[in-house]
């Protein structure tokens, strides 16, 4: 069996290493594939710091999944940020989205993790990777979730990503051709049917403006729609409902879920007010998580289970 507890490790590759860490629950039997989540943290942050404000570990070893925390360096960016904003760091096999596709390909070397259930999250320049990697590596990755995050490609500098952060992206149509044509290299290598995304975005956040999350559930959409044709369909028909909430003493929310024709979830976008740039429904508050949101990491893996479901639900009055 696997023992539960950290296990530390490192990737290299022709542009360069990262360390990690891994979170293994209790007691996975050999013999069995597990999901495995990929955290990505925010500027200043490293592995401990995500596992700290997420409380993914602990959603783990009640759900039984690995989580793996890969850390920026600080050689690489002084304040660990990932590179999301420079055109090195935007394509397949190049830049930091090589580096984290090897850390990926290790752990699962390494370690029992089912290849088809490999999830992305991350937040703020964490959350930008992701739409890069999802777009760059789609034989990876099943879903993701990107909290207080961007669209494929949506700077193209350090000045751009201020810009970015504070009045949003290019045209989401735009990118989302350009995410599709980014997957085309990992879809040769294995057939993806959809590319589901979760986004997270709090309405006071002050470096990330609300204006992105819509963005990055357009460009989604529009990526979704161009493998849908990839593979034959005529169109990608989507219906959206929205739901609000409140969490008892704590921030309301808006809950827009997007679910196709034949009833699978395909992407969700929750709008939390009051929000700034933390991490929702954080076990405890500190400077990077407020536990007045709704809880995100459980959010997320239910969103995961859902949409990557091989049975869709049937949505009431649908053909």
């Amino acid at each position: 069996m696997t023992e539960r507890g950290w296990i530390a490790g490192s990737a290299h590759v022709a542009a360069g290493a990262r360390n990690f860490k891994l979170w293994s629950p209790a007691a996975l039997e050999q013999g069995r594939a597990f999901p495995l989540v990929v955290m990505l943290h925010g500027c200043t942050h490293d592995a401990m710091e995500m596992a700290r404000i997420s409380g993914m570990n602990e959603l783990a070893d009640a759900r039984r999944f690995l989580v793996l925390y890969p850390e920026q360096s600080r050689r690489a960016n002084l304040l660990r940020c990932w590179k999301w904003f420079h055109p090195r760091h935007q394509a397949r096999d190049a830049g930091e989205p090589s580096i984290l596709a090897a850390v990926v390909r290790q752990v699962c070397s390494a370690h029992p993790v089912d290849p088809e259930r490999i999830y992305l999250a991350g937040v703020s320049a964490g959350g930008a990777m992701v739409s890069i990697l999802a777009a760059t590596y789609p034989e990876l990755f099943a879903a993701a979730a990107i909290c207080a995050g961007a669209e494929f490609k949506a700077a193209a500098s350090m000045s751009e990503a201020f810009t970015v952060m504070k009045r949003g992206g290019p045209d989401p149509e735009q990118q989302g051709q350009l995410a599709f044509d980014a997957m085309r290299a990992g879809l040769a290598c294995k057939q993806r049917r959809r590319m589901p995304v979760i986004v997270f975005q709090g309405t006071a956040d002050p470096y990330v403006h609300m204006v992105n999350a819509g963005q990055v559930i357009a460009q989604w959409t529009a990526t979704n729609a161009r493998l849908a044709a990839s593979l034959g369909e005529r169109s990608l028909a989507v219906t959206e409902e929205v739901t609000a909430g409140q969490v008892p003493g704590g921030h309301a929310y808006q809950r827009h879920i997007f679910v196709e024709k034949d009833g699978r979830l395909l992407l969700e976008e929750w709008v939390v007010k009051g929000l700034g740039h933390a991490w929702s429904g954080s076990p405890q508050r500190s400077r990077y998580g407020d536990p007045r949101g709704p809880n995100a990491s459980a959010e997320i893996w239910r969103f995961f289970s859902e949409a990557c479901s091989l049975h869709p639900k049937p949505i009431e009055g649908s053909e």
